[in-house]
């Protein structure tokens, strides 16, 4: 069992590309793709993470990474881009903990609905009148087996120039 265990290294994750978007992130090959859909110039896709655990009735427990990219007025700020979309998450959600992060912000959110509980992290940027959330979901209780991998996944977002061309 312990020869199984390899070091996490995000610059070998299978990389996730939109040239047309200008952004790519490198996600791990056992989050597996689970969703991509886009329309009135915002588009997002969706990855879900192995099994973290299992709840009581034998359900497996997994965390979620959603990117969207949606475009922007060419003056917006990613002040502006943060503060609006932070108004429409709701007073569900409740920021924990915001930060500085690589041009943009991270916040960690702490989410009570009537059916769960759970927490995000959820990182910010803006680019090319663009702006860009890369946003991780885990129940409560699975948030700090996964926080770290989060961490890694957005540590490997490019977007706008960052991107180049192929």
């Amino acid at each position: 069992m312990e020869r199984s265990f390899t070091l996490e290294r995000p610059e070998t994750y299978p990389e996730v590309r939109n040239d047309k978007l200008r952004f790519s992130i490198r996600v791990p090959p056992s989050w597996r793709s689970s969703r991509s859909f886009s329309g009135g110039g915002t588009y997002l896709t969706q990855f879900t993470s192995p099994a973290l655990g299992a709840d009581r009735s034998r359900q497996t427990v997994h965390a979620s990474l959603t990117l969207t990219v949606e475009p922007l007025p060419a003056d917006t700020t990613v002040d502006d881009f943060y503060n609006e979309t932070v108004r429409k998450l709701g007073e569900a959600f409740k920021v924990l903990n915001h930060t500085p992060w690589n041009g943009g912000y991270s916040d960690v959110l702490w989410v009570e609905t009537p059916m769960a509980v759970s927490r995000n992290k959820r990182f910010y940027r803006v680019a090319e009148s663009r702006g860009y959330v890369v946003a991780f979901e885990a129940r409560d209780d699975a948030y700090p087996r996964v926080v770290k991998w989060c961490d890694m996944i957005a540590s490997t977002l490019k977007i706008g120039p960052e991107v180049g061309s192929r």
